[in-house]
């Protein structure tokens, strides 16, 4: 299932309760989840192994115990303020990001979500959310249909925002894995970002604001990301100099990004602040002395942890009316 969340806050904010200063910034972040599943068997998806008689016993506990995780995550990204958008990935269906809500720190939040269920066989989506001074004008499912390719994968997840006198266009995605090969599989990431490229060719004017985000599972410098998609038209903070950070995703004892923020060039000289959130709590270091992400598991082994993604996020300054 789909759904991505869109808050706004400003540099200073007067309360949790988003009430906005003279001097404003969007705060916009994006979190693979990892495998963000409630306990029920759904019969029409590859979900048996996160139930509770699965080898990975999956159950109440456990689940609570994710919940608790990620929230500790939301908390801290921000100074403790909600975001202003939040894109997630591998969330299996609205009642898992209504579970997620209900955690003390989303207490007064005021989300709308957004979510469609998508062909993906493990049942796993994107979501947007944003809050209510955001004015909703336009939402889409854009589906990916690869002809070459004999698995669906996730749709993305489109939203058109207004705040104040401004619109944004938000993209949120999570497109086909390397499972099989990089070279084999590069084929279907390369659709999804020609599909996504024309999507907004079609339907956005190249002056507007658009932010596009997710778990793209290529770095900045593949095919994908840096022929197709951003070219001469959009700018990725995760391969500019704002990034200091070494990387969303660690694989094999290498760090990089596969989970990306891109935005508009005219984006571009608005953006305060850039790069993976990543603190002591949220990593473990294996006996060769590497630092990875905390996840929840290693193939069947409860690890308790968060994700196997560090989330990324920007600041963007809110042009004073």
């Amino acid at each position: 299932m789909k759904y991505f969340i869109f808050l706004l806050f400003p540099t200073f904010l007067l309360s949790q309760n988003n009430i906005l200063s003279t001097e404003q910034s969007l705060f916009v972040m994006f979190y693979n989840v990892e495998n963000l599943f409630d306990t029920i068997n759904n019969p029409i998806k590859n979900d048996d192994e996160f139930t509770p008689n699965s080898k990975k016993h999956w159950n109440s506990e456990r689940y609570n115990h994710k919940i608790n995780k990620l929230e500790q995550v939301f908390a801290s990204i921000n100074d403790s303020l909600l975001p202003n958008i939040i894109g997630l990935s591998e969330v299996e269906n609205k009642l898992v990001i209504e579970d997620l809500l209900k955690a003390p720190f989303f207490k007064h939040h005021n989300y709308t979500i957004i979510h469609q269920e998508s062909p993906d066989q493990r049942g796993i989506d994107c979501a947007i959310l944003f809050d209510d001074q955001f004015e909703l004008l336009k939402y889409d499912f854009i589906e990916i249909n690869n002809p070459a390719s004999s698995r669906p994968t996730r749709d993305i997840v489109y939203v058109k925002l207004k705040f104040q006198n401004e619109f944004f266009h938000v993209f949120v995605n999570h497109w086909p894995s390397r499972w099989g090969g990089v070279e084999t599989t590069n084929h279907k990431r390369v659709f999804t970002a020609k599909t996504l490229q024309n999507y907004i060719k079609t339907n956005i004017k190249m002056d507007e604001n658009v932010l596009i985000m997710g778990d793209f599972n290529d770095y900045p410098f593949n095919e994908s990301v840096k022929d197709v998609l951003v070219k001469n038209d959009f700018f990725n903070l995760m391969s500019s100099d704002i990034v200091a950070d070494s990387g969303s995703y660690n694989y094999k004892g290498e760090w990089n990004f596969i989970d990306h923020v891109i935005v508009s060039n005219n984006l571009r000289n608005r953006v305060l602040s850039a790069g993976a959130f990543s603190k002591d709590w949220m990593l473990y270091t294996n006996n060769k002395g590497e630092k990875y992400p905390s996840r929840t598991y290693g193939r069947d082994s409860w690890y308790g942890g968060f994700s196997d993604h560090l989330p990324v996020y920007c600041r963007i300054r809110i042009l004073s009316n």
